[in-house]
């Protein structure tokens, strides 16, 4: 009879201790969430070398400035943003998917200025440039379009984002 009586009391407090245990802990979500991780890009004008969460990469082509905008490889951004990039020749054009929606770029002509998203016409105030076979990108659009935080600062560019 005693064992019954005790046993709805040690259950209820046995269900309350890991609440309990959350309210308690300090800190923020990502200190505690393993799925929410920051990624850094850094580029710096001038320079085939950036920086992917403090590793150092070379790239084919550096950034360029053309125009008062700041221009950097599309291909390089998408590798380190989990996105992909094909190109074809014939139709100087280049795709870039992100999962979600499929971008396509052209570098000539007035196209420059027109992109399209899943066979949606949009237009840009840059136009997409190609420098020795690579598309560039406006870095600003780029932050702007896929939500990463960027800076400038010195020559150098660093876009962040936490995922």
């Amino acid at each position: 009879m005693k064992m019954r009586k005790l046993l709805a009391p040690v259950l209820g407090l046995s269900l309350m201790l890991p609440a309990a245990g959350a309210f308690a802990a300090e800190g923020t979500t990502a200190d505690y969430n393993p799925e929410l991780q920051t990624r850094a890009i850094q580029f710096t004008m001038g320079s085939k070398m950036y920086m992917v969460n403090g590793m150092s990469k070379s790239m084919a082509i550096m950034p360029v400035e053309y125009m008062g905008t700041t221009y950097v490889p599309l291909r390089y951004l998408a590798a380190n943003a989990n996105m992909k990039v094909s190109y074809d020749a014939m139709t100087d054009t280049t795709w870039l998917d992100t999962g979600l929606a499929r971008y396509e770029f052209w570098t000539k002509g007035t196209n420059a200025k027109v992109y399209k998203v899943d066979n949606m016409r949009k237009g840009l105030n840059q136009p997409i440039i190609s420098r020795n076979g690579h598309t560039l990108v406006p870095v600003r659009w780029f932050a702007d379009q896929f939500d990463w935080n960027m800076s400038y600062s010195n020559g150098m560019i660093t876009l962040t984002k936490v995922y």
